[in-house]
């Protein structure tokens, strides 16, 4: 199969997922984006301006919303409905995917595009009408059912737009790359062809994720030695189940004081979660990318809570990159979390939403000769083996030089 060097078209058109932020979405993006680069792709990133991002960085282009069209949004975001509705920023996505492609389409040109690679947004069709126009494959990623988790965790007003757009997006691209098998088999009952679905599971860097990095800095920074220290890093959504891990900490701290969690990031639960005031937990808020390990490092534990079957679409990066870390990790006995560890293999599992069992399964860590090293050791092997970006990456590759061979023939 030929893999020859591709210039390759990366869109990301979801006004949520800033190019540089702390946001595993953001983390993603540049993973994959600098893993095709290392395989010596051109690759050209465009995404609506963000604060994050400013006008301009090397490989990445903001393409804002100008001319009549910003008027437009302008005068939405002052409509009476704007301050209690979703709608307006439903309205924006759909005027968007209009105006990228009058002030994309030239600049893909000039750029002699082999392919377009895009994380699907919602309401965001603009890349499949792109390459339709141009000529070439498209290569779409889809990250979790958008228009049921828009409508279930947030506000979705046009429903039957999102759900009917979702379904013909999908269905027209070359390839649709999911990162689950539950959201393949989702993507299924919307009408994508087997064939054309490939999983590939977010990944790890392991030259920025190293089980090296010490642990002290962070410690002290937050006054935490002597800790029995249970970690989780991650945003703060409804779907990761936070208040079953701070109910089984409760438990530990209540009959040991030394247990104490490290909470690492910021989300829309934030206010919410610290109200409880739990004297056994420290909030650090959001931490830039590169600061990561030495968070992770800190901690001699790592959990990854999730709720039951409706949350088993997601792929769970901090669980990887806490394994590649070496970290002994325990995690929801849900979907991928479910098929990453290999119980008391390569971490521990839970069952969703059971705090008492949460707990117990801390506890065992804390309880084994080597504190868990074995687990962690177990799991950086399987990390290294079946989950990194270059290796997605190279799937990537592999699935655009087959489209384009099939386009030539």
């Amino acid at each position: 199969m030929n893999t020859r060097t591709k210039r390759i078209a990366y869109l990301c058109f979801d006004f949520g997922v800033p190019m540089f932020g702390t946001k595993g979405a953001a983390v993603h993006v540049h993973e994959t984006v600098q893993s095709l680069r290392r395989l010596g792709h051109d690759v050209m990133v465009y995404s609506p301006v963000s604060a994050e991002m400013g006008s301009y960085c090397e490989g990445y282009t903001a393409l804002p919303v100008d001319g009549f069209a910003a008027r437009v949004l302008d005068n939405l975001a002052q409509e009476p409905v704007a301050s209690s509705s979703h709608l307006p920023k439903e309205w924006r996505s759909l005027l968007y995917a209009e105006h990228i492609q009058k002030s994309l389409r030239s600049r893909l040109v000039d750029f002699g595009v082999d392919v377009i690679y895009e994380r699907y947004s919602l309401f965001g069709y603009a890349g499949i009408e792109l390459a339709r126009s141009l000529g070439v494959p498209i290569l779409l990623e889809v990250n979790s059912p958008l228009s049921l988790e828009q409508a279930r965790y947030r506000d979705l007003v046009l429903t039957r737009t999102a759900a009917e757009l979702e379904r013909l997006i999908l269905t027209s691209a070359d390839a649709v790359i999911v990162v689950s098998d539950d959201l393949a088999g989702w993507v299924r009952q919307l009408g994508v062809p087997s064939g054309r679905i490939e999983v590939l599971p977010n990944g790890v860097n392991p030259e920025v994720m190293d089980p090296c990095v010490g642990r002290d800095k962070v410690r002290l920074r937050y006054s935490l030695t002597g800790r029995r220290l249970v970690g989780f890093v991650g945003s703060l959504k409804p779907w990761h189940d936070l208040d079953t891990l701070l109910n089984a900490v409760a438990q530990l701290h209540e009959k040991d004081e030394r247990y104490h969690l490290l909470l690492v990031g910021d989300g829309p639960r934030m206010k919410q979660l610290r109200a409880r005031g739990d004297p056994y937990v420290t909030w650090t808020g959001a931490v830039p990318y590169d600061e990561v390990p030495s968070y992770v490092a800190a901690t001699d534990v790592v959990t990854v809570p999730l709720g039951g079957r409706a949350d088993s679409y997601f792929s769970p990066l901090k669980l990887y990159e806490a394994m590649a870390m070496a970290k002994p990790v325990i995690g929801a006995r849900v979907g991928e979390v479910k098929a990453a560890i290999a119980d008391r293999e390569s971490g521990l599992l839970y069952e969703p939403g059971d705090a008492l069992d949460l707990a117990g399964r801390i506890e065992e860590v804390f309880q084994m000769p080597d504190g868990g090293a074995g687990l962690g050791a177990s799991a950086l092997r399987w990390v290294l083996a079946n989950r990194t970006w270059d290796r997605n990456a190279q799937r990537i590759t592999e699935i655009a030089s087959s489209l384009l061979a099939k386009r030539a023939a």
